[in-house]
């Protein structure tokens, strides 16, 4: 979003109508945000896969699949940014590297755990063993 664009979302409510629906408000848009999130992680469209821990997603390495996958992307991200700007709570739970990946934050071995824990424990093993061999230098 640009930062007009933000400014803008600043100062209007987002109302939500189903269509055949009587329902308004902030219960609408709840659910509204739920269908949409859970459309997003649809295993149809390949953006998101399952890590091994089975409770979060990261995006799927083969998204690529799928011609269209970054403007997918681009989508999801404003849709979950929407939500979150309107303090809607919203149950996709990415893995942690994912969210240190969007702050710019650095990974390590811990944080890759959940996506795999094997490469993640060979990871721990290379840093205790680096660690000893610049101890014994």
């Amino acid at each position: 979003f640009s930062e007009a664009d933000v400014s803008r979302l600043k100062k209007k409510n987002i109302v939500i109508r189903f269509q055949g629906e009587q329902g308004i408000g902030a219960g609408v848009q709840r659910e509204f945000f739920d269908l949409l999130s859970k459309e997003i992680l649809n295993p149809d469209y390949a953006l998101f896969t399952p890590s091994p821990d089975g409770a979060t997603v990261q995006p799927n390495s083969n998204s690529y699949i799928n011609p269209d996958h970054l403007s997918y992307f681009r989508f999801a991200g404003r849709i979950i940014g929407m939500a979150l700007f309107h303090h809607q709570l919203l149950r996709v739970y990415f893995t942690r590297s994912f969210y240190k990946h969007i702050l710019g934050v650095l990974v390590n071995y811990q944080d890759v755990a959940s996506i795999d824990p094997e490469y993640a424990s060979n990871l721990q093993v290379c840093t205790v063993l680096l660690v000893h061999l610049q101890v014994l230098s």
